[in-house]
């Protein structure tokens, strides 16, 4: 009695029930866009009169897709009818390891089940959901699913789609990212955390497989994190300015093992005394292996408040000898379990620490310079990896994390990555004379003035200079000259210590300047309130014009010639406190350009 009342009631409201989904047209017969009784019973009169089925009633008709038209597909019609939706089903369980994933869930009591399908989101939201896999089988509740790299927090759901295409959505299932947790106070401080410094091995545990990894990344910055002079003396000023997080504030980056793990890194003055304490290996090698290879997700920007507390995000498994890297079947090790990760291969990575904001101001934000390349955010092409760890030919990355600056205890030329330096800058932009309505001329009368114009291009997926572009200096000499008398110049300096002139009207200068609170240029970044960005946008050009007077007595060839030069460091950065470092500051000529222009005399 209580099926016929609903079925009844099913039918007389057909047209407030019936949901048709992704199919339009199947069981429709009298398309009408409703399934009622009416199309029920030209069901039964097709199964009854036909004994042969054409493709387009079977393509109407075959309900459960089993190449006949009988009663169960009729059955399934008037379930369709009675419950136009199929009923949800819950995740009951999911188990990861980061590669492989294994998700079971309630078996679904819909009377129209036809699906199963898998999805999966790094939000909780159904909008961006990835469909991982279909199963047409009821009784299958449970699927493992390999090569699935979980990195970050991921969302799971199960849905349900009857043969209309009609899905009902399981509630999420969360699956936390594989780390061991940390908490801070207001002051960058650990409160607690699952982590120790012994969790952290120092590259010597590395060199037996690794040795060239090790070699190269002994070599670059990141293994000169906490052995730079200049790092130093920074660092003392901020514990001077700034007592209650001053220390934390630099370690936060410099030394990421000794940040997570609360380890008080303060009373050195130098850095030939921190180096020669009894601090843990790991510890005075800063941006250790250990750091970047035990990471299982992708961090955030570091935004600085006023209060300056850090809190730079990390997310880190060490400690359970499990190592993550890029590539996808790695080789087994005697020594540790190895599992490909993906975020190896993604700018992000280089998070929290090359992208920082203070204050709203955006510092040091080399990540998001790249990301506002749509070409680059989109893709992922042109990746921080790609320029700074390039592929060699046996497949390995070069750890040698190539960019600007450079160990200064050599001289000029000596550094270990001099050479490497050079090469990356000199692919980093273009200059050639000509600008938007402008050429160069190739004669000019006496006593005239010359337009100069020229264009800069910028090859580079962020920024010129990016970094810590407050305290580099990329900018233009021009000299203008007759039989060796030099008639005009610009950018010109003596000598590679020598301060460019700020003065000078007709300079192109590629930097940034910090300013205070008082509105002030200040080298400190926790003091910085403001910014004069002047630095050349990723991939972007810029156009600049010399004039410069003719003299009345002059004929003949005049020689142009131009260079587009860098220095990592402002000699006002270095001066006073290390002027051995300032010594060694090399000046990188990046581009060159050179003309003969005929000035015809009276």
């Amino acid at each position: 009695m209580k099926f016929a009342l609903q079925l009844i009631l099913c039918f007389a409201l057909q047209s407030l029930i019936y949901c048709q989904c992704d199919n339009t047209l199947l069981a429709d017969h009298n398309n009408d866009n409703n399934l009622d009784i009416l199309d029920v019973i030209s069901m039964v009169d097709l199964v009854m009169i036909n004994d042969y089925f054409t493709e387009d009633e079977l393509e109407l008709t075959d309900i459960n897709q089993d190449g006949i038209i009988d009663i169960l597909d009729i059955i399934k019609l008037v379930n369709k009818i009675l419950w136009p939706q199929p009923d949800s089903v819950s995740i009951i369980n999911i188990e990861s390891n980061l590669v492989n994933v294994n998700i079971e869930w309630e078996v679904s009591n819909s009377p129209n089940y036809h699906i199963y399908r898998v999805y999966y989101s790094s939000q909780d939201s159904l909008e961006n959901r990835e469909l991982l896999h279909e199963l047409w089988d009821i009784n299958i509740t449970q699927i493992e699913i390999s090569g699935l790299s979980l990195y970050n927090d991921k969302w799971f759901w199960v849905d349900v789609v009857d043969y209309w295409g009609c899905s009902a959505e399981s509630p999420s299932y969360k699956v936390e990212n594989i780390e061991k947790t940390y908490e801070l106070d207001e002051t960058g401080n650990i409160v607690y955390s699952e982590m120790a410094i012994e969790d952290f091995e120092p590259s010597t545990e590395c060199i037996a497989c690794h040795g060239t990894h090790v070699e190269e990344w002994s070599k670059s910055r990141h293994g000169h994190a906490m052995k730079d002079p200049l790092f130093f003396s920074q660092w003392n000023l901020e514990q001077l300015n700034h007592p209650e997080i001053g220390e934390r504030f630099c370690v936060q980056c410099h030394s990421p093992a000794a940040f997570v793990t609360g380890l008080d890194l303060s009373g050195y003055e130098t850095a030939h005394d921190f180096q020669a304490s009894s601090l843990p290996a790991v510890v005075k090698e800063g941006v250790s292996c250990t750091v970047c290879h035990t990471s299982t997700a992708l961090s955030s920007t570091y935004f600085a408040t006023d209060d300056l507390s850090p809190h730079a995000e990390y997310h880190l498994y060490p400690g359970e000898g499990v190592y993550f890297g890029s590539i996808e079947d790695p080789n087994p090790s005697p020594y540790h379990e190895t599992i490909y990760s993906p975020i190896f291969e993604r700018s992000e990575s280089c998070l929290p620490c090359h992208d920082f904001v203070m204050r709203d101001v955006e510092a040091e934000i080399t990540f998001t310079e790249w990301n506002r390349i749509p070409a680059f955010a989109m893709s992922g092409l042109g990746s921080c990896q790609d320029c700074h760890m390039p592929e060699k030919e046996n497949g390995n990355h070069d750890h040698s994390f190539i960019g600007v600056d450079l160990d200064l205890s050599y001289p000029i030329g000596e550094a270990p990555q001099h050479d490497a330096v050079q090469s990356m800058l000199e692919s980093a932009v273009e200059i050639e004379f000509g600008a938007p309505g402008y050429s160069l001329a190739s004669y000019i009368s006496t006593g005239e003035t010359l337009t100069i114009p020229i264009t800069i291009t910028s090859l580079t997926g962020h920024n010129f200079p990016s970094g810590t572009s407050f305290s580099r200096e990329a900018w233009i000499e021009s000299v203008i000259s007759h039989d060796n008398d030099i008639i005009f110049s610009s950018g010109k300096i003596e000598s590679n210590t020598s301060l460019l002139d700020l003065n000078d009207d007709s300079l192109l200068l590629f930097t940034s300047f910090f300013l205070n609170e008082s509105g002030d240029t200040t080298m400190s970044i926790t003091d910085t309130y403001d910014m004069i960005n002047k630095t050349l946008p990723a991939l972007g050009v810029r156009y600049h014009i010399y004039e410069v007077d003719i003299p009345d007595n002059l004929s003949g060839l005049i020689n142009i010639d131009i260079r587009l030069r860098f220095r990592a460091l402002t000699p006002i950065l270095l001066a006073g406190q290390h002027d051995d470092l300032l010594q060694n500051q090399p000046v990188f000529d990046m581009a060159t350009l050179s003309a003969q222009i005929q000035v015809i005399g009276d």
